[in-house]
């Protein structure tokens, strides 16, 4: 298994997306994981490699590296606000529009309250 093929998994589980979810979302075929998991391919191409950086806000460097990233505070907050929100878009694709037109209400006054 690559080093690569980690890094992209652990991004995808950083910020609750699936790899097959991620491939899908970039246009790559499934097969580009797989590949890398068993450790026929090594690497990516580099337009591969800027696509799946900027997907996950994340620097190519950071793919690109040897060493484990630890992410910092900030960091981590950041890929938790992600995840939610994340969980809130998934959601609103179940919503009818008038449990979306309640939420957005709800929504509202609270941010409203806090202000």
């Amino acid at each position: 298994m690559s080093n690569l093929y980690e890094k992209i998994m652990e991004l995808c589980k950083s910020q609750g997306v699936s790899g097959a979810r991620m491939c899908a979302d970039l246009g790559l075929s499934r097969g580009v994981l797989t590949e890398l998991k068993s450790g026929r391919t090594k690497t990516l191409s580099v337009p591969t490699m800027q696509k799946i950086a900027q997907y996950f806000s994340v620097p190519l460097e950071q793919l690109l590296s040897n060493e484990p990233e630890e992410l910092t505070p900030v960091e981590e907050i950041q890929n938790e606000l992600f995840k939610k929100r994340k969980l809130l878009f998934d959601l609103s694709g179940k919503a009818t529009e008038e449990d979306l037109d309640m939420f957005i209400k709800i929504l509202n006054k609270i941010i409203g309250e806090n202000e």
